[in-house]
């Protein structure tokens, strides 16, 4: 499984990279993507800005989880709504459906996963970010989300509409800004259950696996426990009289 991942963490890196020199040399923006945050992270860290090339990530509308690796001459500005489309679905009785149901349906089109951004889900349908160049073939092919029939347009991303996100504030003490306290906070349990789960490797920090337990976790870090979901950490505060420091988290629903 680790080898496979490698390659595939070579493979990204290496069109990423093609995609810099194309940009570049042809003076032509060239995009790579849908990410996700660890592909994104791989490249930020690897890559990042080049000379002569404005390299950013863009899945269309702020804060988006799935992004293009978008690649652009120094001096040039390009269009999102050039690169992704936004279906817009439709249609009655569709509540309750859920992420799940509309990307099992997009890839039943044999549509892969890199080609599909992110999917926004409300009991009216949902807005789904895909690569511009299938938008057409979705809404030709799209009828039916599981055996609810739907009715499907295209739209900018601009007209997309954006949910607030959801959470719960957390708000307690920690031990110490230690990974391993920071999880047993988070997801309510035990710090050795804590370890546990960032020891096998199912526990990131700003989308990168993180197995060291004594790691240190800072503001506005995001943790994501497998299991248990994600959590942003606020801010921490003061000490207490028993040495214990205070922390506010937000635990995405």
């Amino acid at each position: 499984m680790a080898e496979q991942s490698n390659k595939e963490d070579k493979l990204i890196l290496s069109r990423a990279e093609d995609a810099v020199d194309f940009a570049r040399n042809k003076y032509l923006i060239k995009a790579v993507g849908f990410l996700n945050p660890h592909q994104r992270t791989l490249i930020s860290r690897n890559i990042g800005n080049a000379y002569g090339c404005k390299c950013l990530f863009d899945g269309g509308y702020p804060d988006a989880e799935r992004t293009m690796f978008v690649c652009c001459p120094e001096y040039d500005e390009y269009d999102i709504d050039d690169i992704v489309s936004v279906i817009e679905i439709t249609g009655r009785e569709l509540v309750g459906l859920s992420h799940r149901d509309y990307l099992g349906s997009l890839m039943g089109l044999g549509i892969t996963r890199e080609n599909i951004g992110d999917i926004l889900v409300s009991d009216s349908g949902a807005f789904i970010f895909v690569k511009g160049e299938i938008a057409d073939y979705i809404v030709q092919n799209l009828n039916k989300i599981g055996r609810k029939g739907i009715n499907t347009k295209v739209v900018k991303c601009s007209q997309a509409k954006i949910p607030e996100p959801k959470y719960k504030e957390l708000q307690g003490t920690v031990p110490s800004e230690r990974l391993d306290a920071i999880v047993a906070f988070v997801a309510g349990t035990s710090r050795s259950k804590a370890c546990e789960l960032i020891e096998k490797g199912l526990v990131c920090v700003n989308w990168e696996v993180t197995d060291n337990v004594s790691a240190k976790v800072c503001q506005g870090d995001l943790l994501s426990v497998r299991g248990v979901g994600r959590s942003r950490i606020r801010c921490f505060g003061g000490l207490t009289r028993k040495g214990r420091l205070g922390i506010i988290a937000d635990k995405f629903e």
